[in-house]
């Protein structure tokens, strides 16, 4: 049963009564301390009381009203005088004037002792209750009642205004924090006196309340939370929510829906390990411990994203260390909606595309990309941008937007450069290959740095072979990858090599490792083919590179 439930069912208890009934009805609203139990009720009220507070036969609810707290009273006669001192009446014209309210707390406060007014006071007392009747009374905070009242003067209070003065009368209490002593009083008196139970268990009502200007996802994440978590204290929340707004203070308006989940998660498992030190620790956040500690809250932060950025700058922030700067988390942000706005640059190239497919294509389509050239990120975007420059080809538009055309040629250019110089990048040449027609001139750009690359890594692998060789313990490995090198990529090597002494004193140490088994012969036959193809390329340089060969395999004894 939710909330909205929970005020039905109360609204058909009292309106059932005050319509049908002779005496009143004593109706518990229960729950765990901090919960909103008394939030609960008064705006539940606040909700059934028209704005006129004027009294209408369809609105029972404004008739006479007390809310009472017992924190602070001694004693049976100052809860009378609580009650009819605080009434409030919502349908009469007369109100009782508040100086003739004020009358009992200025006998109170005369010393009895010197002026003998005790039985004055008390007359006026029981006058002034006995005009407490047909009204809603409520009764809050049993747990805090001090010990000088006894709860089963309360509780008989109560039977006697429900049974005597037809009053409907509301109890807030959490039945677990009472007194050992009332708690077992209660126990006793609630059979008679209480007719009906509402049970409030969670914070649902006091978070939506509190973070209205909070976005409707988030509020409904934090109450996700709340029940994964079981908090049953809004105390908590309430700092959670301090929190946000502060962040949200600190940072640029513009933050995206995914920093402001981020920022939400942080700042709940930051309090968690405030509230909860002996359940939760930064360490387990920082390293994805939560699922031992709760496997519904692990859930939770699952279904919003598996969100894990920020977890140390948090940590930071909230152990005061010196490493936190809302400079650095405004960096994030920035980013953030760098990455965004280029989304939605991809997102309107992706309609223009759309546009042409479907012959809607227009000239104010070429000044609105032209726009987002500035914007957008092309290692994002970079297949809407191929798209469109090749576009620009098929229409020939290269010299009617020669400028726009230009700028898109030089952004693909850089970003080819930019990736192919990635060492860790090997796979992404076969797949810029596929962007573009074969003899087109990304095409050879690409197969030019493809070929650059690999020629500069296999001088590179083979220059740490031959440096080791004297300590390395060659095996399998380093016979892979001199078999996979191709005659051509030896000629290039051998063609481009500095030192030529040094160079064939390694290509001889390669022969011999391969006339003691250690090296396939295949290998052999790609350099002395290399040789080969040198010495007919080189015209003058023809006989050099023979003696050479000729020269290493005699001292290879090959």
């Amino acid at each position: 049963m939710n909330i909205l439930e929970k005020e039905k069912r109360l609204k058909e208890l009292l309106e059932h009564n005050i319509k049908n009934e002779k005496v009143g009805t004593a109706i518990a609203i229960t729950g765990p301390w901090g919960v909103g139990k008394t939030f609960f009720w008064k705006n539940f009220l606040d909700k059934q009381l028209s704005d006129e507070r004027i009294y209408k036969k369809d609105n029972i609810f404004n008739r006479k009203y007390a809310y009472v707290s017992l924190f602070g009273l001694e004693s049976l006669s100052d809860l009378k005088t609580q009650i009819y001192s605080s009434i409030e009446s919502f349908h009469s014209s007369i109100e009782i004037p508040k100086w003739i309210k004020s009358l009992p707390s200025i006998f109170k406060e005369t010393k009895v002792s010197q002026l003998g007014i005790s039985a004055p006071a008390k007359i006026f007392d029981s006058l002034m209750f006995n005009q407490v009747k047909d009204a809603i009374i409520c009764f809050d905070d049993f747990e805090r009642m001090s010990n000088k009242l006894d709860i089963k003067d309360v509780m008989g209070l109560a039977n006697y205004l429900k049974l005597e003065k037809n009053c409907q009368v509301i109890l807030i209490l959490d039945e677990d924090k009472t007194q050992d002593e009332n708690k077992k009083k209660y126990a006793e008196y609630k059979e008679k006196l209480v007719d009906e139970t509402i049970i409030i268990n969670s914070v649902e009502a006091l978070i939506r309340e509190n973070a209205k200007g909070i976005e409707e996802p988030l509020v409904e994440l934090m109450i996700k939370f709340a029940e994964a978590l079981e908090i049953h204290n809004f105390r908590f929340f309430k700092k959670v929510i301090n929190l946000y707004c502060y962040f949200r203070s600190q940072l640029s308006d513009e933050l995206s829906d995914v920093l402001k989940k981020v920022i939400l998660i942080r700042l709940i498992e930051g309090v968690l390990v405030e509230f909860f030190s002996n359940e939760y620790s930064w360490d387990d956040f920082l390293q994805n411990k939560n699922i031992l500690k709760n496997e519904k809250f692990y859930k939770v932060i699952n279904n919003a994203n598996g969100i894990n950025l920020l977890k140390e700058d948090f940590y930071f922030w909230f152990s005061q260390n010196e490493k936190f700067s809302f400079d650095k988390l405004e960096s994030y942000v920035k980013s953030d909606n760098i990455g965004r706005k280029n989304r939605d640059s991809d997102i309107q190239l992706g309609n223009f595309l759309k546009r042409y497919d479907n012959l809607k294509f227009t000239e104010n389509d070429l000044v609105s990309i032209d726009g987002l050239l500035e914007k957008i990120d092309i290692h994002e975007s970079h297949i809407n941008l191929i798209k469109i420059f090749f576009l620009f080809e098929d229409l020939e538009l290269m010299n009617y937007k020669k400028e726009l055309y230009g700028k898109l040629e030089q952004m693909i250019y850089d970003w080819i450069k930019e990736r192919i110089c990635n060492d860790e990048e090997e796979k992404f040449l076969y797949y810029l290959l596929r962007f573009f027609p074969e003899k087109h001139r990304f095409y050879d750009f690409v197969v030019k740095h493809k070929l650059e690359r690999k020629q500069d890594n296999i001088a590179l692998s083979l220059g740490e072979i031959f440096t080791k060789r004297a300590s390395i313990v060659v095996g399998e490995k380093e016979n892979e990858f001199l078999l996979n090198i191709s005659v051509v990529e030896w000629v290039n090597y051998l063609k481009y090599t500095e030192k030529k002494e040094y160079l064939f004193h390694d290509i001889r140490w390669i022969f011999i490792k391969v006339k003691d088994n250690t090296f396939d012969k295949g290998i052999i036959d790609n350099i002395s083919s290399a040789f080969l193809i040198l010495g007919k390329d080189s015209g003058i340089m023809q006989k050099y590179y023979e003696i050479q060969r000729n020269k290493i395999m005699k001292e290879a004894e090959l």
